[in-house]
């Protein structure tokens, strides 16, 4: 499968390809040059990712890499899927300094999130599971990362549309 051509998809409805299913310890990572998945670090302590997690193609975040996504379903979702998703929200956050802000979004296939439109929408305590984990992400890794905050589905269109790399200016 050749990564680089998976098409943006559309701001409201855009593709995720995914790199770490939910509730893995291992923290895969694409690599543009070769063009394939690449274990990036092996968590411990059973800490794991509360959601699936990728980026959205053909973008470019303030990080310079593609935007991030935690793509929540309820269901992990394989290394590799594209998923069709909606953005429900964002999570600002600062990585060593860096803007690193992470999309939350819905896969649109699953039918126990698919009508979510807003972060509010979610029956879970978000905030406190998202504080938790970039607090032992920040640990495990021995990197300051900060969490400036959460924001809403408009914040993370806007984000979405200003990192899109084809948009026409």
């Amino acid at each position: 499968m050749n990564f680089k051509n998976i098409p943006f998809g559309a701001v409201d409805k855009f593709n995720v390809l995914i790199e770490i299913p939910k509730g893995s310890q291992n923290k895969y990572e694409y690599n543009e040059n070769s063009d394939a998945m690449e274990l990036d670090w092996v968590f411990t302590n059973t800490f794991c990712f509360p959601f699936n997690y990728g980026f959205i193609p053909q973008t470019k975040g303030g990080d310079g890499d593609c935007l991030d996504v935690f793509a929540i379903s309820s269901q992990p979702i394989n290394v590799g899927t594209v998923v069709k998703c909606r953005a429900i929200g964002i999570i600002k956050l600062l990585d060593r300094g860096e803007e690193d802000d992470k999309v939350i979004a819905v896969a649109l296939a699953d039918p126990e999130y698919h009508k979510h439109e807003n972060i509010s929408d979610l029956s879970f305590d978000y905030k406190t599971i998202f504080k938790e984990f970039f607090k032992e992400l920040g640990i495990q890794k021995n990197k300051i990362m900060e969490l400036k905050g959460f924001k809403g589905r408009e914040e993370a269109l806007r984000e979405i549309e200003e990192s899109r790399v084809d948009k026409i200016s």
